[in-house]
């Protein structure tokens, strides 16, 4: 990043702007449409919160359920797969059943299943399904958002709002740790 544009653009902003009005002009610039501004605070909060649970909950499976590391791989591994189908059927989906649903069900979901996990107990098997339907809840909900850029800007201004969605996930995953 060139430091000279990143000066300008916090010494060049308007005085009575607020921090996080010069910090969110500094990391996605100015031109950011309005309506995608809720899309980028869900996708940025999303991301922190499950970068900041996910590598702890490895941890909680391998110290509280004593479960085998290869088990624990072969969890996260079934996750992943799942999501990835997930997001796709999801992103279609949504096309049909609308945004609204899916990303309620999805996040909604998501957001259940760390309270499962404190019921679990000792039971390894219960522990793993639930740690592998994470990833698949929020990547229901993620599709459905991604879903909704399209809706949400004009064609032209895809790729920019598509790249602005993508940085709030990137920044997420880096501020959650």
């Amino acid at each position: 990043v060139d430091r000279g544009i990143v000066l300008a653009n916090l010494t060049h902003t308007p005085r009575d702007m607020t921090f996080f009005a010069r910090f969110f002009r500094l990391v996605w610039g100015g031109d950011v449409d309005r309506a995608l501004r809720p899309v980028l605070g869900v996708s940025l909060a999303g991301s922190i919160a499950g970068s900041s649970a996910y590598p702890f909950l490895g941890i909680w499976a391998i110290k509280d359920l004593h479960a085998p590391q290869s088990t624990l791989a072969v969890s996260y591994l079934v996750g992943a797969v799942l999501a990835g189908g997930t997001g796709y059927v999801g992103g279609h989906l949504s096309d049909h059943v609308g945004r609204r649903p899916l990303i309620l069900a999805g996040w909604g979901f998501q957001a259940l299943v760390p309270l499962l996990l404190l019921s679990v107990g000792h039971r390894i098997d219960l522990g793993l399904v639930l740690l592998a339907l994470l990833p698949v809840f929020g990547s229901l909900g993620g599709a459905a958002d991604q879903a909704m850029v399209a809706d949400l800007v004009p064609p032209e201004r895809h790729e920019a709002a598509y790249a602005s969605v993508r940085v709030a996930a990137n920044l997420g995953v880096a501020i959650g740790p």
